[in-house]
């Protein structure tokens, strides 16, 4: 018996579209031939002060009981949108939201 492809052939995606996806995260990322291995994370730690991290946590803590968030746009608005912004206040690295990939069997390419 075949597998049904989930990735069709001359199509465009974006990060968001695999979210929206019904398939196990395994299976999309079996897609372009990578597995996954669930692990512990240890990173190293920073030795930078957080000045808004204390802002922020208020904000999310003030804000949590009045919002809906039964939407991926909301939690990705609300909740993760401040978190990144503040990560790129303290790293100064760019922040790329959204970019479209093109899917054609065998190549990987982002446009």
């Amino acid at each position: 018996m075949s597998k049904i492809p989930i990735l069709q052939p001359n199509h465009s995606y974006t990060f968001r579209s695999y979210f929206e996806m019904s398939f196990e995260p395994e299976d999309i990322l079996a897609e372009f031939g990578y597995s996954l291995k669930r692990s512990s994370l240890n990173l190293q730690k920073s030795s930078i002060e957080l000045d808004r991290l204390t802002n922020l946590k208020s904000s999310i803590e003030e804000s949590l009981p009045y919002i809906s968030l039964t939407s991926e746009a909301a939690r990705r608005e609300l909740l993760i949108a401040p978190i990144l912004l503040d990560v790129v206040h303290y790293t100064h690295a760019q922040l790329r939201i959204e970019y479209p990939y093109h899917y054609e069997k065998g190549d990987r390419t982002f446009v």
